[in-house]
């Protein structure tokens, strides 16, 4: 049995696309960490209410998890992370990934007007600092930015050391990637 913790406040359609993926796994119990408690979630998914800075709440979420999958808001990318590796560096051997909505492309492909440039800049300085947080941590992580196909970045441990900033893909990648049939975890047996 796996178990996996996912974290942060998700869609009602991540809600279902992690539903469906874990009912596919009988082998894998989910555990949410969330502020907030959509009702799609079945009886056998363990809910706790929290928020991803409180440490304390964290820490006991992250108790015997073999993965956990972050999903990142936007408002609070370096608080978030902060909390994430504070607590993960001190209780968690597990596999992280993280999942933000904005990527540096996206930031930088966007068109803003003149009044806007300092609020983008400070939006590329979030992401390049969650970016440095990951790098000099010394968790097993995995960083996705972005939404869509053409700005999905991903960044890890391994490209943590020889790349600057995170790296685009050419396909989609989401947190129910890391639950697939074709994905293999590294504790499965």
């Amino acid at each position: 049995m796996q178990n996996i913790l996912v974290a942060g406040r998700l869609t009602l359609e991540q809600v279902q696309a992690l539903t469906a993926t874990v009912q596919q796994h009988p082998t894998i119990r989910l555990t949410v960490y969330t502020p907030t408690v959509i009702s799609a979630w079945p009886a056998s998914v363990d809910l706790i209410a929290g928020d991803l800075t409180d440490a304390v709440g964290l820490t006991a979420a992250m108790l015997d998890q073999d993965l956990v999958l972050v999903q990142l808001e936007s408002s609070a990318l370096t608080k978030q992370t902060q909390s994430i590796t504070a607590v993960m560096t001190a209780s968690s051997t597990a596999p992280l990934v993280l999942s933000m909505p904005e990527s540096v492309l996206t930031m930088v492909q966007k068109t803003v007007k003149w009044y806007q440039g300092h609020r983008q800049r400070k939006q590329l300085d979030e992401i390049r600092r969650v970016e440095q947080l990951l790098r000099q941590s010394q968790l097993n992580f995995t960083l996705i930015q972005g939404t869509t196909t053409a700005d999905t970045t991903v960044y890890n441990r391994a490209m943590s050391q020889t790349w600057p900033t995170a790296v685009p893909i050419r396909r989609q990648l989401a947190l129910t990637d890391y639950l697939s049939r074709e994905f293999n975890l590294p504790f499965v047996a």
